[in-house]
C-alpha cells in the first residue's frame, strides 16, 4: 500500500515538474534544458524546506541544551543528509523497489551468525532496508524484511505480521531465536509484539530513531499509529506498564540497543528516548531517516549482532 501511495505522489510530482517546465519555456523565461532542470529541482527544494521546518521544531523542543544538541553545524549537517536520505527513500527506493525482496532470493548465510528481521517505521516499506540488508548479508546474517500494514492503523495490528515473519525466519534458518533491527515506529511495533509474552524467540532488539517515549511531531501527522506515538499518549503509557508486568514474570527479556541521533527531525525531544536497562548509543549530525543509511550506525549494528552461537541456536 505504501509503495502505491508513494508511486502516486511521485507521479504527481513529475506531472507538476513537467507543467512547470512547459510554463517556463512558454513564458520564455528559460530555454528547454534549464527549464527542465529547475522544474526537477523545485520538488527537492520544497522537501528540503519541510525537513528544515521539522529540524527547527525539534531544535525548539530539545530538553537538554548543550554541545550534543545545540551545535548549529550538527543541525545543518543533519538537515542536508536528511534531505538527501528522504529524497532517496521516498522518491526512488520505496515507490520503485518496494515490491522486491531486500536481497536476492537464495542469498547464502552463515549458520554461526544470528538471523535478523528488519522492521521499518511509519509511511515506509521494506525497500528502506536495502543497504543495511546487504551489509548484514555480507557478514553472513540471514535477513528478512517485512511490510507493516495497514499503513495508518493501530501499531497493535502489526504484531501478527511480526510473529509470522519471526516464525518463518526461524524455520528457514533452524535458529531458536533471532535478532530484530527496527527503525522508528518499527521499534514500537516489536515492543507491542513482545508484550504478548512471546519473548523466547528473540535474543536482541536494536532500534534506530524509535520514539520510545513519544514525539511532539506526531501531533502533525495522520493515522491511529501516529496518535499512539504522541508524547504521553495513553497507548505508550499502557505499553510501558505491560512491559513492567512482564519483567516480573518468567519470560525471557531480549537485550535492547537504542540508537538515536541528537538531531532527529521527527522524534523529539531526544533525551527521553530510552528504555530501562537498554544500552544507548547516540550520534550527532544525522536526521531520522539518515540513521538507516549512515555507515557508522551500520557498523554499530553489525558489532552489536556479533553474538555467540549459543545465544540463538538450539541447545543440543
Amino acid at each position: 500500500m505504501i509503495a502505491r501511495i508513494q508511486q502516486a505522489l511521485l507521479g504527481a510530482q513529475l506531472l507538476i515538474s513537467a507543467l512547470l517546465a512547459a510554463w517556463f519555456v512558454h513564458s520564455t523565461l528559460l530555454t528547454l534544458v534549464p527549464a527542465v532542470l529547475l522544474a526537477l529541482i523545485i520538488p527537492f527544494m520544497v522537501q528540503s524546506a519541510l525537513i528544515g521546518a521539522e529540524c527547527l521544531i525539534a531544535w525548539w523542543v530539545r530538553d537538554e541544551p548543550g554541545p550534543q544538541t545545540a551545535s548549529t553545524g550538527d543541525w545543518v549537517r543533519a538537515w542536508w543528509k536528511e534531505s538527501m536520505a528522504a529524497w532517496r527513500t521516498f522518491n526512488f527506493a520505496q515507490p520503485l523497489l518496494g515490491h522486491l525482496p531486500v536481497l536476492r532470493p537464495g542469498t547464502a548465510h552463515d549458520a554461526t551468525a544470528v538471523p535478523v528481521l528488519l522492521v521499518h517505521g511509519f509511511f515506509c516499506n521494506r525497500a528502506l532496508w536495502r543497504p543495511m540488508a546487504r551489509a548484514l548479508a555480507a557478514r553472513g546474517h540471514a535477513v528478512e524484511a517485512i511490510d507493516l500494514e495497514p499503513a495508518f492503523g493501530s501499531i497493535d495490528a502489526y504484531t501478527a505480521q511480526i510473529e509470522a515473519a519471526v516464525a518463518a525466519l526461524k524455520a528457514r534458518t533452524g535458529a531458536a531465536r533471532v535478532a530484530l533491527v527496527c527503525h522508528s515506529m518499527g521499534g514500537l511495533a516489536v515492543r507491542a509484539w513482545l508484550r504478548t509474552g512471546t519473548r523466547a524467540p528473540v535474543c536482541k532488539v536494536i532500534t534506530l530513531g524509535t520514539p520510545h517515549q513519544g514525539t511532539v511531531l506526531a501531533a502533525l501527522g495522520h493515522g491511529r499509529n501516529v496518535r499512539q506515538m504522541r508524547r504521553d499518549s495513553r497507548w505508550l503509557k499502557q505499553l510501558a506498564m505491560d512491559e513492567s508486568a512482564l519483567a516480573l514474570g518468567p519470560h525471557h527479556t531480549p537485550e535492547y540497543l537504542v540508537i538515536r541521533t541528537w538531531q532527529d527531525n521527527i522524534v523529539a525531544p531526544q533525551s527521553p528516548q530510552t528504555l530501562p536497562q537498554a544500552t544507548i548509543r547516540s550520534f550527532r549530525g544525522l536526521g531520522h531517516v539518515g540513521l538507516v543509511y549512515d555507515q557508522a550506525v551500520c557498523n554499530t549494528v553489525l558489532q552489536a549482532l556479533q553474538l555467540p552461537e549459543s545465544a540463538f541456536r538450539p541447545q543440543k
